[in-house]
This record gives structure tokens, sequence and C-alpha cells, in this order.
């Protein structure tokens, strides 16, 4: 029964769409054409070729401060624009502005989100300025951005 309906949208789809059911000349395409655009891979190597081993280094020490939770919970703020848990606000201020500014900076070059970046860096300021209104009392008053 199925099988009989699927056929029958088919034949009626290329009756509805002649131009479906038509042969048509596709021209190649010049691969030429895509030989200057780096991938994604050498385009992010490229990236830390720039970058200072001193800066690299306080960079990745960053990461290690940062926990793998909470930067879960960050991106998922970040793509949804929601608020992070009270626990990962503690994370994200203990690590300190000038860690939280270079990770997204970092982040926000790659070739994956370089086009998200004017999207998300006000919501990471943003993330920062609440945390630091909601849990820096507690852990002592790191600064917020200027609004």
């Amino acid at each position: 029964m199925e099988k009989s309906i699927l056929i029958t949208f088919f034949i009626a789809t290329s009756m509805v769409y002649q131009t479906l059911a038509q042969d048509k000349e596709i021209s190649p395409i010049s691969l030429d054409s895509y030989a200057d655009v780096p991938t994604a891979t050498a385009y992010d190597h490229e990236l830390l070729r720039h970058m200072t081993l001193k800066h690299i280094k306080f960079l990745l020490d960053c990461d290690e401060k940062l926990s793998w939770k909470c930067g879960i919970e960050m991106t998922k703020g970040f793509y949804n624009n929601k608020p992070v848990s009270e626990e990962c606000c503690e994370n994200i201020l203990k690590i300190g502005r000038d860690c939280h500014v270079g990770l997204m900076n970092l982040a926000l070059a790659t070739y994956e989100l370089k086009d998200l970046a004017y999207e998300i860096l006000p919501r990471s300021k943003q993330m920062w300025n609440t945390c630091v209104r909601t849990t820096a009392a507690r852990i002592g008053a790191p600064l917020a951005f200027e609004t």
C-alpha cells in the first residue's frame, strides 16, 4: 500500500513539474575557481601561526581553567541567547575577564564561527556582565564590561 502511494506521488509530481522529468545539460563546474579558498583546517592553522607562543600558552592555560561542562553551557547560551547557571558563572568569573575575552576572540576567529562573531561577541559580554551582577559578590568583584 505504501509503495503504491509513493509511486503515485512520484508520477503526479513528474506530471505537474514536467521540467523535473526533462533532461537538461548541466555545465561542469571548474574546480579551479575554488583553488584559492583555504580549507577550514588550513584557515585555523594560519590563525594560530600568527599568534605568539606566549599568547597560545596563555589561551591553553585559560582553556584548562574553564570546565568542559561550562564551555558546553556557554556555547548553548550563545546560540539560544540564554543565561548560564550560577555554577558556570562562578567558573567564568574565576578564569578572569582576560581569559574570557581571549578564548572568545580565538573561538570567534575560527573558520566555523567567524561569520557569527558580530552576533556572539555581544552575547558573551552580556553573559559576563550578567555573571558579574549575579555571582561576583560571592567570589570577589570582577569588573563588568562597559556597556
